[in-house]
């Protein structure tokens, strides 16, 4: 534990001060720590591997550096040959507890006990219970799995649902409808797609009723799509031939922990998308275990794909990598049959390019997309302005301020948030030849900053993504520009103003203290010992890596693929505005469970071009 204690003192970092050694907090983890310890000492087939090695020194190095950086917010501290003593000390003690958590992680997926041996005591209660008063529920269960679970989370969710009523609306989609509206300039800033989908919803409330009802529509589509792709992820789980025990926790997992009931009433842009992306992810999946999609299931699959491309600014990136991916290992596989997949996989991408690149600015529509790509070099200028002023050149500083507001980007800089710097961009609405020769300008500058402050680059890079993959204290929202960094779950609704043409909720009166108690319930999560894990991204991440890495060992490569949708969206966080942002992240939390369910199941079954609609299971 004494390896993972950040000290107090020189403390900057945007949360509450660190936890020392001896905090109460600390014991518990430290007994869970010992039993864990003493666990991985009886032979249960773990294997340290050179795989498990280097992963494990991986997490030691990246964690260290990220954790301290956020802490002190700089390396410069690393001067003395004792301080680096200390970081190597710390740094191989924290790899030597990922090494055995990944050894054990890949034990737990590789050694599944053998079908028809004796039923633990777990097993047995689970099947009295099934069998008696939940009979009728598993029959339900059983004829039906995607409708009986949908039921299932939405009486789950219910009381967010009801509570929350007609759903709290973050800030981004009160802006999409005040462009709808024509309070703002119309642009492509936010993706337009969901912005007609919530005005849509909008109009036909204002036309029946009032804003409660539109709000109120957008809410349940959301919701049913959630609870729909969930469905779908825990019957993959069946599917691949899980027992009853990896079903119930998925189960729990979706239904049972404040995350998705959140984001389920939570209006926003992030809940749609991880739905239609998680389809889309879980195609790939049956795709690659189960063989090739018939023409029905293959247009509904194309259909989700094209609608996750469309309903994030980032989702056609995504969205287009696993088709590539996909494409490629299926024409390998299949050859001409997979042709018909192939096509439809080049539609999708060719559709929402047009979408885009033809249908936007055809519309008049201008983009405002330089300002989010150049995010992190952005960063990156205002950090090194900040630290090095006396050293950039005039040619340089002029060439940042042809860009950016230069001379207020220091006070500006933000750690764990981009907006500050990346609002100053100074490009918006002008012709494109103007834009296109300031970037090019600014991008002469930045690489010659690059050699200079090699340094100042990568600690700017990883201060705005480190909450993703390092195990970094939580982040106090408050201390952030506009309470961004750190926000786990948005129960409040915010109000743009006054004009009617703005979106103008009420939740019900009667039930404030349902709703102050349900909220302080969740947010508490991060408050309390291991239930706080639930909320932290970095456990996603690495246990992604290690079901990726227990794959690997067993030359199950092919199935590598089904994990290109979560690694392709741990990219998106890494280059996003916002570090540690759980909405961001919310499509790797979905895919969690089906994932390592895959990394679970028992070796793939030989290839077949049959339709995944009804696999044994």
């Amino acid at each position: 534990m004494a390896a993972f204690t950040l000290s107090p003192q020189g403390y900057v970092g945007v949360s509450d001060p660190p936890l020392r050694l001896g905090s109460p907090v600390w014991f518990v983890y430290a007994v869970l720590l010992a039993a864990f310890l003493w666990w991985a000492t009886v032979p249960r087939g773990a294997r340290l591997t050179v795989g498990t090695a280097l992963l494990g020194l991986a997490f030691g190095t990246v964690n260290y550096f990220a954790t301290t950086l956020f802490a002190y917010d700089t390396w410069s501290f690393l001067h003395t040959a004792a301080a680096w003593a200390e970081a190597i000390a710390r740094i191989l003690l924290q790899s030597a507890l990922m090494t055995l958590a990944l050894a054990q992680l890949c034990a737990v997926l590789e050694n599944r006990p053998a079908p028809g041996g004796a039923p633990g005591r777990l097993s047995r209660w689970v099947t009295r219970l099934v069998q008696g008063p939940l009979r009728r529920i598993v029959a339900a269960y059983r004829r039906h799995p995607t409708r009986t679970v949908m039921l299932y989370l939405v009486v789950c969710w219910l009381p967010y649902l009801v509570v929350f009523y007609p759903g709290t609306v973050i800030w981004d989609m009160g802006e999409m409808l005040a462009q709808l509206q024509g309070l703002r300039p119309l642009t492509d800033w936010h993706p337009l797609l969901t912005s007609w989908l919530f005005g849509g919803c909008v109009w036909l409330g204002r036309q029946l009723s009032g804003d409660n009802l539109g709000a109120c529509l957008f809410m349940l589509l959301q919701t049913a799509a959630l609870a729909y792709a969930l469905a779908e992820a825990v019957r993959l789980i069946r599917n691949l031939g899980l027992g009853r025990g990896a079903q119930l926790a998925a189960l729990a997992f979706f239904g049972l922990t404040p995350i998705f009931g959140a984001f389920a009433q939570a209006i926003g842009k992030d809940t749609l998308y991880t739905a239609a992306l998680l389809v889309t992810g879980l195609r790939v999946a049956e795709t690659v275990r189960f063989g090739l999609p018939r023409s029905r299931r293959l247009a509904v699959f194309l259909a989700w794909a094209l609608l996750a491309s469309l309903l994030r600014t980032n989702g056609m990136l995504v969205v287009a990598g696993m088709l590539v991916l996909l494409a490629g290992v299926t024409l390998y596989r299949y050859g001409k049959r997979a042709l018909r997949l192939n096509a439809g996989a080049l539609a999708v991408v060719l559709a929402a390019v047009a979408f885009n690149q033809a249908l936007i600015p055809a519309l008049g529509i201008p983009s405002t997309s330089a300002s989010g790509l150049y995010a992190v070099p952005f960063q990156q200028s205002a950090r090194s302005l900040r630290d090095h002023a006396a050293s950039v050149t005039p040619e340089e500083y002029a060439a940042i301020d042809l860009v950016l507001d230069a001379p207020n980007l220091p006070t500006l800089y933000d750690r764990v948030v981009t907006d500050p710097v990346k609002y100053t961009f100074k490009q918006y609405a002008l012709d494109a030849n103007t834009v296109n020769a300031a970037l090019a300008r600014y991008r002469a500058a930045w690489l010659s900053m690059l050699r200079k402050y090699p340094v100042t680059y990568l600690e700017a890079f990883v201060a705005c993504n480190s909450g993703y993959y390092a195990f970094t204290p939580k982040i106090d929202a408050s201390r952030t520009f506009n309470n961004q960094g750190g926000i786990r779950f948005v129960f409040e609704t915010y109000d743009l103003g006054a004009d009617p043409r703005y979106l103008h909720t009420e939740h019900i009166s009667a039930l404030e203290g349902a709703r102050t108690l349900l909220a302080a319930y969740a947010r508490g999560w991060r408050r309390v010992p291991v239930l706080e894990l639930f909320l932290f991204c970095p456990v996603y991440t690495w246990l992604l890596i290690g079901a990726g890495l227990s794959l690997g060992r067993r030359r199950r490569w092919g199935e590598l693929l089904a994990f290109g949708g979560a690694a392709l969206s741990f990219g998106v966080c890494l280059l996003s505005p916002v570090n540690d942002y759980f909405r961001y992240f919310l499509p790797i939390v979905a895919m969690c469970p089906p994932l390592l369910a895959l990394a679970a199941a028992p070796p793939r079954v030989p290839d077949r071009s049959a339709s995944p609609e009804s696999p044994r299971g």
